[in-house]
């Protein structure tokens, strides 16, 4: 009985659309063409909230499906309800399968393709087959989150440092095989690199990566830390390694799984364990140990 509801539901909204030059489709917004194929048992349509996994196969129209781009991955609804999907995530169901014919311009390449070699068509129009198979709320991915926090810590950390990698869009630089990534900037006023020995003046911000919330800033205390680069028990291992890469004068962001941070034991009241960090880190000063050029 719901299949036929929909079915109806869904041939009323297609009517009330203008007319397409594409035979079986229908115009659903500016140059958006839409074929319904199948439709799902999903009752919830998306919000941008949510987030749903989709399978899609793109394609020059005319040409094969998939010739183009082909996925299978999770995407939140609100960086995708753009251009051609706007009209069409608005009318997915979980199980709903359809084709839109739409312009190349029209679609969110960078969001949908992030992460691959695609070079994006920006002119004539392109054909995509669109199947929704699964969506979850806000409330299921933090339930789903707990879990996996619970069950697997290390593995969730490992998620929060893919998923900040992917948000935040910047260029950061891996260091070695590790989990430890970096960006640096400014101008260096002195090349040489700091060894054991040398007494060093850092200023850093330490926030969680999970939230953003700051839990270690040396402004807080009043004035940046100094100390002798090598000995023992003076910053974390992940502040020893971002000295490894900055020069005078330089800064840095870090991040830091919690192998280079704060470990399995955390911050009792601040940081729980197993989670990784982004510190800001700035070398202000460096008194050399010798004098030596380096």
């Amino acid at each position: 009985m719901k299949h036929g509801v929909l079915l109806v539901a869904f041939a009323l909204v297609l009517a009330s659309c203008e007319r397409s030059p594409y035979a079986g489709y229908k115009a659903v917004g500016d140059g958006v063409f839409l074929h319904l194929h199948t439709i799902g048992d999903g009752e919830a349509l998306p919000t941008d909230s949510d987030s749903v996994r989709v399978r899609l196969r793109i394609g020059d129209h005319g040409d094969e499906v998939g010739g183009l781009f082909s996925t299978e991955q999770e995407y939140r609804v609100k960086d995708i309800r753009l251009g051609a999907l706007m009209p069409v995530i608005k009318r997915l169901h979980v199980g709903d399968s359809l084709s839109v014919i739409a312009s190349a311009n029209a679609w969110p390449w960078a969001v949908l393709a992030a992460g691959t070699d695609l070079v994006a068509p920006d002119t004539g129009m392109v054909q995509a087959e669109i199947s929704l198979l699964a969506l979850r709320t806000p409330a299921m991915m933090r339930a789903e989150a707990e879990r996996m926090k619970r069950n697997d810590p290390l593995g969730y950390e490992q998620r929060l440092i893919d998923a900040y990698l992917v948000q935040n869009g910047r260029a950061f630089a891996k260091w070695g095989t590790s989990d430890v990534y970096y960006l640096i900037t400014g101008v260096a006023k002195d090349t040489s690199v700091i060894l054991q020995g040398d007494h060093v003046t850092i200023s850093y911000t330490g926030k969680r990566l999970e939230d953003g919330h700051v839990f270690d800033d040396t402004e807080r205390n009043g004035a940046p830390f100094s100390f002798t680069y090598g000995d023992k028990d003076q910053v974390m291992n992940g502040i020893e390694v971002a000295l490894t890469l900055l020069r005078e004068g330089q800064e840095g962001t870090f991040i830091f799984p919690s192998d280079y941070a704060f470990g399995g034991k955390g911050i009792p009241g601040v940081l729980e364990p197993y989670m990784p960090v982004v510190y800001t880190v700035r070398l202000e000063s460096v008194e050399r140990a010798r004098a030596d050029v380096r």
